[in-house]
C-alpha cells in the first residue's frame, strides 16, 4: 500500500472516531419550568432529563421525572445529587435569588429566551445542539404550518386576551399570546400597556370595546364581564375558549391553540 494510501485511511479511521465520539456525547439537564421541559422533549432530549419543575406534564412520560421544584423553591441539594450538564430556568419566572442560589453550584445555566413565535422551533435546534440530540421531525414544520395560518382569509377584529378574571389580567402586543392572536387577524385592544401582562380595570374594557373576548376556560360563570353588553365581543357572543396549557407555553403545542383559534373565529 502506497503512504498516500495508507494516510488516506488513517484520516478516514480517525474522523469516524472523531464524528462517533460527538455522537455519543450525552449531555443531561434539569429543567425549571413546564415549557422548558416541553422543548427539552421536542429537542429529542426527554430520556437525558433529570429533573424538572413541578406542573410539567408534557408529554405524558414526564410523570416518572424527579420534582425539583416549583416556580417559588427549588430542591438545591436534589438538584446537586443529579449532577446535570445543564440547569434550563426561565428568566422572567425563576425568582433572582434562586438563580444567584443555581450558580453557586458550578452547573452550566441556561435560560432559553423566546420573544416571538419563530423563536420556539430555534430555540428547540439550539437545546438540541447543547445536548447532543436530534429534534423532532415537528419542529421544522412550525413555521410553515404558521405561514399557511397566516395566508388565510382573516376577518380583521379587535380582541382582549382575558387570561385571568378577577382582576381581569391581559398582555400587551409583544407576548406571544399576542403574536399568537394576530395570526387569525385579532388586534390586540391593550397592545400599547407598557407591562408584558397587567391587570385592568372593567371600565378600560368598556372603553375600548372588544369584538372578540378570548379565554383561557371554558367556565365563564365568574367574568365581570359577561354583564356588559355595550362590549361588542359579549353582545355578539364572539367568546372563544383556548386550552390554556396550549395558549400559554412557548412550546410547539402553542401552534394547536392558533389553530384552534383560527376555526373558531370562522
Amino acid at each position: 500500500m502506497s503512504k498516500k494510501l495508507i494516510f488516506t485511511a488513517l484520516f478516514a479511521v480517525a474522523w469516524l472516531s472523531t464524528a462517533t465520539a460527538k455522537q455519543d456525547t450525552i449531555r443531561t439537564s434539569v429543567s425549571l419550568a413546564p415549557h422548558l421541559t416541553e422543548l427539552i422533549y421536542s429537542a429529542g432530549a426527554g430520556e437525558q432529563l433529570l429533573g424538572v419543575s413541578a406542573y410539567s406534564d408534557y408529554p405524558p412520560e414526564v410523570a416518572a421525572k424527579t420534582i425539583v421544584g416549583d416556580a417559588f423553591h427549588v430542591n438545591l441539594e436534589l438538584i446537586k445529587s443529579l449532577n446535570p450538564d445543564f440547569i434550563y430556568y426561565w428568566k422572567e419566572g425563576t425568582p433572582t435569588q434562586t438563580i444567584s442560589q443555581l450558580q453557586q453550584l458550578g452547573i452550566t445555566l441556561v435560560a432559553p429566551e423566546i420573544t416571538r413565535l419563530e423563536d420556539i422551533p430555534a430555540t428547540i435546534d439550539a437545546i438540541a445542539k447543547q445536548l447532543g440530540s436530534q429534534a423532532a421531525p415537528e419542529t421544522h414544520a412550525f413555521l410553515p404550518a404558521l405561514d399557511a395560518l397566516k395566508k388565510q382569509q382573516h376577518d380583521k377584529q379587535t380582541a382582549l386576551i382575558q387570561i385571568a378574571n378577577q382582576p381581569i389580567y391581559t398582555v400587551n402586543g409583544t407576548h406571544l399570546m399576542s403574536q399568537a392572536i394576530s395570526v387569525c387577524g385579532l388586534t390586540n385592544v391593550f397592545a400599547d400597556l407598557e407591562a408584558l401582562s397587567a391587570a385592568v380595570t372593567l371600565e378600560a374594557v368598556v372603553v375600548r370595546k372588544p369584538e372578540v373576548l378570548v379565554t383561557l376556560k371554558n367556565d365563564h360563570s365568574n367574568n365581570p364581564l359577561l354583564k356588559w353588553e355595550s362590549i361588542p365581543a359579549i353582545a355578539n357572543q364572539r367568546i372563544i375558549s383556548l386550552n390554556p396549557d396550549h395558549f400559554t407555553r412557548s412550546s410547539l403545542r402553542m401552534l394547536h391553540a392558533i389553530e384552534d383559534l383560527c376555526l373558531q373565529l370562522q
